[in-house]
């Protein structure tokens, strides 16, 4: 009986324990800088995914919501933030798909220098010139990949991307998660303009907050506990 009342009062506090975020979403919507002058809209999204010890990626493309300026626009690069670990490596970057296919060489780790007074932890590449342009990461179009730690061994988290960046120099420009680079912008084909975007969080995932009335799951076992302590005194009367 004892062993009954430990291992009910053991799953309760098991089940009171805040479950950690497994998943996030970018979403890159904040114009920037550059000309023509952008609005306010989603271009691009980056959706991290918890997956065992590593973190899958899915960046997609909206550069259309831009409207007209965004007739033949494409995506030349992301910039994302990291906490720094554990270690990456070029091989931490794996498990490549999608209809814009990326692979290790194209991301760059702790790149030196800033980009609008953003100082971002990773950088994708993405084609910018050529005479194919079909190999341009164009609106509707997605890439994704794994991130693992430099020693395979090592948990990389989500909360480990989640780690906001500010601009140097101060003035208006927010904290940020993420940073694109559009090019070929402007009305008709051809646009000469660039424009870059940062954002955030886009959604939240729920979490259990241990201050908070207890699911029913615990309450049960809370209540078989108290049951068999209740019985045993009983027993012992």
């Amino acid at each position: 009986m004892n062993k009954l009342i430990a291992g009910a009062l053991t799953g309760a506090a098991l089940m009171t324990i805040p479950l950690a975020a497994s998943a996030l979403v970018i979403d890159i919507n904040t114009y920037l800088t550059g000309n023509p002058a952008g609005s306010d809209v989603t271009v691009a999204t980056l959706t991290l995914t918890q997956n065992g010890n590593s973190v899958d990626f899915k960046f997609e493309n909206f550069v259309s919501n831009l409207g007209a300026i965004g007739d033949d626009a494409f995506i030349s690069g992301l910039l994302f933030s990291y906490d720094g670990s554990p270690a990456l490596d070029s091989d931490s970057f794996w498990n490549f798909g999608g209809t814009q296919l990326v692979g290790a060489a194209d991301f760059g780790i702790n790149p030196p220098g800033k980009d609008a007074g953003y100082d971002f932890y990773l950088d994708l590449d993405y084609p910018t010139s050529g005479s194919n342009l079909a190999l341009r990461f164009t609106d509707g179009e997605y890439s994704t990949w794994t991130v693992s730690a430099a020693d395979g061994v090592s948990t990389v988290l989500v909360s480990d991307f989640a780690v906001l960046v500010n601009a140097s120099g101060g003035g208006d420009k927010p904290a940020s998660l993420a940073m694109v680079h559009i090019q070929q912008v402007g009305a008709g084909p051809g646009g000469s303009g660039a424009l870059k975007y940062v954002g955030s969080e886009a959604n939240t995932p729920p979490q259990e907050d241990p201050g908070t009335v207890p699911e029913p799951a615990t309450l049960a076992l809370l209540g078989l506990g108290m049951a068999s302590l209740a019985w045993m005194r009983k027993r012992k009367k």
